[in-house]
Formats: C-alpha cells, structure tokens, sequence
C-alpha cells in the first residue's frame, strides 16, 4: 500500500509539473505540441492506477480557485483557454502565425469568478450559463477567434479604464453569449482598434508590412458602422468614446475632439447625467440594477475623456457639474482584488514583481472625482460666465492638493504600480500644469505660490513617472495620453531655459534628450508622437535652444537618435490638429513686438500661449487692457488690470 501511495504521490508530481507546462503562456507552438503530446503520453502510460480507484489529481480551474485562495497562486495556476478555430489547431504548429502560441488567460477576456452575493450586486439575476459566442462573429475584418481574444486582452490590460465607458464585466456578459445589450459589433472594433495598437503582429495591421497600420481595418469598420446607427444606445456612446482615444492616439486630435464631444451630446439626450437612483422615479423605473451600472460607466468614461480634451485645447465641456446627478460606480471587493499581470504578444508576463491587485473600479472612481475638478478648472480659464482671478486658481490647486491627499492607499505610488496607477499619477501633475501654465510669466500677487516652479516641477514629475513606467514596461505599450502629456512636459522645459537661462542648461539638456527618446518609443504606436518631436525641435530651434546647449561629446547612438528624429515631419496637415505653433504669429513664441506698433505689450507679456489654434485663458484681460491702454502706450494700465484680477507681471 505504501508503494502505491508513493506511485500516487509522483503521478501528482510529474503530472501538475506537466500541466504547468503545458499552460505555459510564452511556449513556442511546437515546444507546447511536444508538451502537451507528452502529457497525454504519461497519462495513458499511468492509467492503471486510476482504473485501480487511486485517481489522478490535477490542477483545478483557476475559475475554481474561491476568491481568497486566488491570491496569491503562481503564474502556472493560471489555466489559458485556446479558442482558435479547429482547423487551425490541426496545422502543422511550424506553419502557424506567431500569435496561435499566445495562451489568452480567461482573467483577461473572460469574467471573474463572483461570490453569489457580488454577482447578484453587480449583475443582479443574470444568468451566466449557456454557449460561447463564437469572437469572432462580432467583427467582419478577420475570421480568426484568437486573435480577436488576443487584441480584447492588450485593451482590458493597458488601456483600461481611466478613459473607460464601458464596464468589462457587463460587457463581457453579452460578448460571450452574443447579446446585443451591452455588447455591439461597432464597440468590439472600436475596442479591436485600440488593441492592434499595443500588438506587432502583422495581422493586427491593416498593410502587414506597415507597423502604423495597426488597427485601421477596424477603425474603418466601426466609421462604416457608426453610420447605420440610426437610434444611438449606450454602446453607441461608448464607441464614439473609444474612437476618439484611438485617433487621439494617431494624432488626430482634432476627429478625436470631435469624436468625444459627440459622445456626451448622446450621453446628455439619453439623460445619463441624471441617474440618481435615489430619485423616486428611477427608483420605480423599469431600468434593471444591471443597466444602471453599465450607464453609469458609460457616463463617467466620457465625462472623464471630455474634461481631459477641454483642458488640452481650450474649450468650455458641454455640461456644468451641477446638472450631474449620477453617482459612482459600485466597488465589488472580489473584483478590485483581482491580479493585474502584464500581458503581450508573448502572453502572459512570467516575473512575479509585476503582479499586483488591479483595483481597476477604485481608480476609475478615483480618476473620475479628478475629471471633476479638472470641469472646474476649465470653467474658470475658458468660459465667460465666470471672472478669472488669482484666488481662484489658488482655490483650485488647494483641491487638486487634497485629491492627492485623500488618495486610497491601493492608489499610491510605491503600493501599486499598474499602468492605471502610474498614469493618473502622470495626468495628475499634467492637470496641475495646465493650471499654472498659462500664468508662467506672471506672479499671483499676495502669495508664496510661483506658477513658474510649480509648472516645472510638474514637468518633471510626469517625465520621471514616464521613466519608471519605462523601466517597469517598456514603452511599446502605454496608455494613448501619455505622448500628450510628455509634449506638455517639454515645451514647459524648453520655455524655462529660453526666458530664465542659468547655470541648469546642461541638466536640463539632459531632461529634453530624454522626452525626445521617450517620444521616439512611442512613435510607432502612438503617431502623435511624431508629430510632438517635430513641436519639440521647432521650438528649440525658434526660441534658439537647440544642441548648442549640450556639453560633452554625443554617442554614436546619440548621433543616429538625433538624426532619425529630425526627419520626423509635422505629420498632419494644419487643418486637422488643435497642436499648431503658427509661423505668423510670432509673438506667441518670441519676445518680439507687434510689427508697426510702439510699447504695445506682445503675448507674452501677458502668458504663455504656444499654440494659438488653443484657448487663450487671459484673453479678457488681455481685451480689456487693450482698451484701457493709453495713446502714450503706457502699461499702467495694463498693470492695473492685472492687479485687479490678483496678477503681478515678471
């Protein structure tokens, strides 16, 4: 008996380490074929002991797993799920694409596994049962299942969910059983078009043999099928959401603007702002809990894409917060404890430092009370209804301040560091940039606070915070922002050593070096960066800071960097982006005056304004001191007004 209890014991043994194996996620196809062959083998040598009654163990489901013994198990637990096509499996594995080794974990694309108290909050009596919808019966670009999985996976990982409209669990629901509620073809090729962005198979790309084709075949489909979207849903929403970070990504700021904008007109005629299920008559409404939270979701997502396009160009959002309503989204404990593991086009990320609960709900949630203050902001610099003034920027700083402060603890840098963590991190410091950035060359009078440090200081912090997530990553697959956020960075860098030149040009040389590399990265999936490159040299050769700052001798890596970047172009005509230093008005970019004029104060005397396309936050002033200014040209007045409004000139 002892004998057949240690047979038993080593059949366990050998067969979980074959299993582990077998469920590796970076295996090459054929060393997966030969593992697998090889599993089989060694179970059909062994049956006898289980015909005899002492059965095999083997690994259970990860599915299985209950939720507190889920935390915590190793990357071999993690049971993958293939879900390409028959014919496909039964190629020589030498012949198949790349991709058909990729194992997609069921975490990725896939529900987790809910107590039935956190299904019932979440999903309410949704059942969960019933046959798989084939993936790729919501897309008409490809036939191929995996890969659809495999572009849903790259998008729920490393773009998911700060700009979200969407919840992934809800979601999820009706891909897999191929209901059309919370689920359509035209939101699964918006997704699929943001995916191919952070994968570099061929597949993946419109022109195979064209990397910035990525995803432009599904882009196209959801434009073809935008179009028959007579009555437009929350799905409808959702995409436009989507479509709009996608063309963000590619530089098409403008389309992106426009894109995200739609999205909330939807949202505001659909009444999702006034979800407010303590009203009586959403209390007794036929919504189920279900739709509730999906348009939720859908709100916030694009309330939050919206105050972020207004900040970076300069416009007026399209509703006041006291019209919101709608609360949060709920926080499912067994949901936000979920592992976040890295995942690529070799699968899933084998090192165990990078795994770490995702707390995706709390950071949206989060990220979304952050899109609230930022509302204020550009109420306060861009509209008309309300007078700018020192105080109240300095009133706004204070509650970006206690944002950060009352950050959970799940979200703060060195506890958690997901894409998700360190990008709000990023467009926190942004946020606070764009703040003070317009008032560089000025002083808020009667305070200790210098717009000038706080702008470079945020620089810095969001380059740094680039530079980790650069030794943590890569930058090959980022949240499509970031190239925005690095542009602000820079320009800000670059301004402070042409209008305060010290002793700090050779570090600061060193910083633009940096962003240059750090744009040059993401060139290829993100074609905005390209265009940033070329914003970053014009400026530097306009405001004359260009290599003549740079002490030491360039490497021959350095030397081959520089040149490539140079051969950057402004990839977009003028017409279709906000992010336009105009050759014309130079003013905005020299301290030169207005031709023909005598002591009339040029633009920058009056703020920092690189790109005039954009809103101007001191244009009141600006009209108003115009006015005053006497026949002799005096300032005085120009002094007085700013005075008035809490503002020093330099």
């Amino acid at each position: 008996m002892d004998r057949i209890r240690s047979l038993e014991e080593m059949n366990h043994g050998l067969s979980s380490v074959l299993r582990q194996l077998a469920s590796s996620t970076a295996l090459h196809a054929g060393l997966q074929s030969k593992v697998e062959d090889a599993l089989s083998k060694y179970l059909d040598e062994n049956s006898a002991l289980t015909d005899a009654g002492l059965h095999t163990q083997t690994l259970p489901s990860r599915t299985s797993f209950p939720q507190s013994e889920r935390r915590g198990q190793h990357d071999e637990e993690y049971e993958t799920t293939d879900v390409s096509y028959s014919e496909t499996r039964q190629e020589d594995p030498s012949q198949q694409p790349a991709w058909d080794a990729v194992r997609i974990p069921p975490a990725m694309t896939g529900l987790a596994p809910l107590s039935r108290a956190a299904q019932e909050r979440l999903l309410g009596e949704e059942d969960l049962g019933g046959p798989r919808y084939l993936a790729a019966a919501w897309t008409n670009v490809t036939t191929n299942n995996l890969l659809v999985q495999h572009l849903l996976a790259l998008y729920f990982c490393w773009e998911y969910p700060t700009f979200a409209s969407l919840s992934k669990e809800h979601f999820l629901v009706d891909y897999d059983s191929g209901r059309h509620r919370y689920c359509s073809p035209l939101l699964v090729n918006a997704i699929l078009a943001i995916g191919a962005k952070f994968s570099d198979f061929p597949e993946a790309r419109e022109n195979p043999d064209d990397p910035s084709t990525a995803g432009n075949h599904f882009f196209h489909e959801a434009q073809r099928l935008l179009g028959f979207e007579d009555v437009p849903s929350v799905t409808t929403i959702q995409a436009l959401n989507l479509m709009s970070l996608r063309q963000a990504s590619c530089g098409n700021d403008m389309s992106s603007w426009h894109h995200a904008r739609h999205a909330m007109r939807i949202a505001i005629d659909l009444d999702l702002p006034n979800d407010d299920p303590n009203q009586e008559y959403l209390r007794n409404s036929s919504n189920s809990r279900m739709e509730r939270q999906v348009r939720i979701a859908t709100f916030w997502g694009c309330f939050s894409l919206e105050q972020a396009w207004s900040l970076c160009v300069g416009r007026v959002p399209q509703i006041d917060l006291q019209d919101i309503k709608v609360h949060k989204s709920i926080i499912v404990d067994e949901i936000e404890r979920e592992e976040w593991i890295p995942y690529t086009d070799e699968g899933l990320a084998p090192n165990s430092a990078t795994r770490q609960e995702g707390n995706m709900q709390l950071g949206f949630n989060s990220f979304s009370d952050l899109s609230e203050l930022v509302h204020e902001v550009t109420d306060i610099l861009y509209s008309d209804k309300l007078p700018l003034s020192g105080h109240k920027i300095l009133t706004i700083y204070t509650k970006y301040l206690q944002w950060y402060e009352n950050l959970p603890d799940q979200l703060r840098l060195g506890g958690n560091s997901t894409p998700t963590v360190l990008f709000t991190h990023m467009y926190f410091h942004f946020v606070v940039l764009a703040l003070f950035r317009p008032f560089l060359n000025l002083r808020i009078a009667h305070s200790p606070v210098s717009p000038r440090s706080i702008c470079t200081e945020a620089a810095r912090n969001i380059l740094a915070l680039v530079k980790s997530y650069k030794s943590l990553y890569t930058l090959r697959r980022i949240p499509t922002f970031v190239p925005y956020l690095i542009l602000s960075a820079e320009v800000v860098t670059m301004m402070d050593i042409r209008w305060w030149p010290d002793k700090r040009l050779t570090t600061q040389d060193i910083h633009f070096r940096e962003s240059i590399d750090y744009l040059a990265d993401l060139a290829t999936p993100h074609l905005f960066a390209q265009r940033a490159i070329s914003l970053c040299n014009f400026f530097r050769e306009r405001w004359e800071i260009g290599d003549a700052h740079s002490t030491g001798l360039a490497t021959d890596y350095e030397r081959e960097r520089t040149k490539r970047n140079r051969e950057f172009v402004l990839a977009l005509p003028h017409a279709k982006t906000f992010f336009r230093p105009d050759d014309e008005l130079k003013r905005y970019h020299e301290r030169v005056p207005i031709p023909n004029t005598r002591r009339r104060p040029s633009a920058p005397g009056l703020g920092f304004h690189p790109f005039p396309l954009q809103g101007h936050p001191l244009r009141k002033i600006l009209a108003v001191a115009k006015q005053a200014i006497g026949d002799d040209g005096s300032f005085e007045a120009l002094r007085k007004e700013l005075e008035a409004c809490g503002f020093e000139l330099v």
